[in-house]
């Protein structure tokens, strides 16, 4: 039986003393106070709906943190010779440099240096180790080029008794056929006997020479495998001593690389927030001993804050804000979101918000407060009416409107922004 929202004449905007009853127009209130001898009902305003955009936002305060910082830990321990920057000062990081049209690395500017002297001892060692190394792989080297030598040499007298043998083996070949040929000849008296004899002879002759031969094919046979076998052995001991020099290399490196730890090198530009260090402190090695600087980079700083629950739905990368800063008169600073941690902390139920502002005049500085107004829904064609027109009745939310006949009727509605 009530019509329609879009169809209502007015929103009565009740004061504090109306409450949620109903109430009347001046005349109807006049006429009924008369006739039943109260007094005077409270005058009220009415006002009609309206349709305009509104934005809900979320103010939140927020802290300012560097780009980027980090602890520096030395990763040599040493004592601390010398201290080259103190806080406040600018350093620079590493770079690359063109040299010969090529890429070249640039350390960090040098921030402390230290000294260990056992360190550099064992480095020396570890060298004194690789020459050695290199040394033995120079013999090594020798000794494989002369038992391939030995081998080759093995090789070259089997082949040569080899083609001996060959070479007599044809011989008592010929000689038996002619042996054969002689002794059928002297049977019929076409020879002497004397001349088949002496070609018997001839031919026992060259069957010996022939077993000497074989003799001398399985000797060079053993020499060559000999000799193969001590390359095979040369060979291995050769890439021993190349391995026990990779080994010496490595841990020369290895010292070398800690030895380079002893100078303190910034790791990126930016400017020292802390030093706690001086000349002659023992500095150890480790993330768990006391850093020595701490460097942080600020040409860009993040404003982190964290939105409720009931907001947190409504933020993403991309949302707008509005970062002021106390410190520096309410100046304000438009940005926009440019990260969240999208799970919300379990014991705050709050979303971490980061935003990250330009900072290359230095006017930013990391750990000041700041307030963040962050926006968190927008109705471009809402329906709007005062918030103290919406009343609660019964557990719903209402407004009083007046009807067609001048009598205030609750119209339940549904709450937007």
């Amino acid at each position: 039986m009530w019509r329609e929202l879009s169809k209502l004449a007015a929103v009565l905007f009740l004061l504090l003393l109306s409450g949620c009853q109903a109430q009347v127009t001046d005349t109807a209130a006049a006429d009924a106070g008369a006739a039943v001898g109260v007094a005077e009902l409270p005058r009220v305003q009415t006002g009609r709906l309206q349709r305009k955009a509104i934005v809900q936002k979320t103010e939140q305060p927020g802290e300012l943190q560097p780009w980027l910082q980090a602890e520096i830990h030395p990763r040599s321990g040493g004592v601390v010779q010398r201290v080259l920057v103190d806080i406040g000062d600018k350093v620079q990081g590493p770079a690359a440099e063109e040299s010969e049209g090529q890429a070249v690395a640039e350390a960090g500017q040098l921030l402390a240096v230290l000294a260990a002297p056992e360190l550099e001892d064992e480095l020396r060692q570890k060298q004194a180790l690789q020459r050695q190394a290199e040394a033995e792989i120079g013999q090594a080297a020798a000794a494989v080029q002369l038992a391939r030598a030995s081998e080759h040499s093995a090789e070259a007298d089997e082949a040569e008794a080899a083609a001996g043998r060959r070479r007599i083996e044809s011989e008592v070949a010929r000689l038996t056929s002619e042996s054969r040929r002689l002794a059928g000849l002297a049977e019929s008296g076409a020879v002497t006997q004397r001349l088949a004899e002496e070609a018997l002879q001839k031919l026992a002759a060259a069957e010996s020479s022939l077993e000497e031969l074989a003799a001398a094919v399985q000797s060079a046979a053993a020499r060559r495998g000999e000799a193969r076998a001590a390359s095979v052995r040369a060979e291995a001991d050769l890439k021993a001593m190349e391995a026990r020099a990779e080994s010496a290399q490595a841990d020369v490196q290895r010292l070398q690389t800690l030895c380079g730890y002893l100078q303190i090198r910034a790791p990126f530009s930016g400017t020292v927030a802390a030093r706690t260090v001086d000349p002659g402190d023992l500095a150890q090695a480790g993330n768990g001993s006391r850093a020595m600087f701490r460097i942080v980079e600020t040409s860009r700083v993040r404003v982190t804050t964290r939105v409720p629950e009931a907001d947190a739905v409504q933020i993403g990368a991309g949302s707008a804000a509005v970062v002021r800063i106390p410190a520096l008169q309410q100046k304000q600073f438009s940005g926009a979101v440019s990260r969240t941690s999208w799970t919300l902390d379990e014991q705050t139920r709050t979303l971490l918000v980061e935003i990250d502002l330009e900072n290359t005049d230095g006017v930013l500085r990391p750990g000041m407060y700041a307030s963040v107004e962050l926006i968190v829904g927008q109705n471009e064609q809402a329906l709007v009416v005062p918030k103290g027109a919406v009343v609660q009745h019964e557990g719903a939310s209402v407004c009083l409107v007046v009807g067609a006949d001048g009598v205030l009727q609750r119209k339940p509605v549904k709450i937007g922004l």
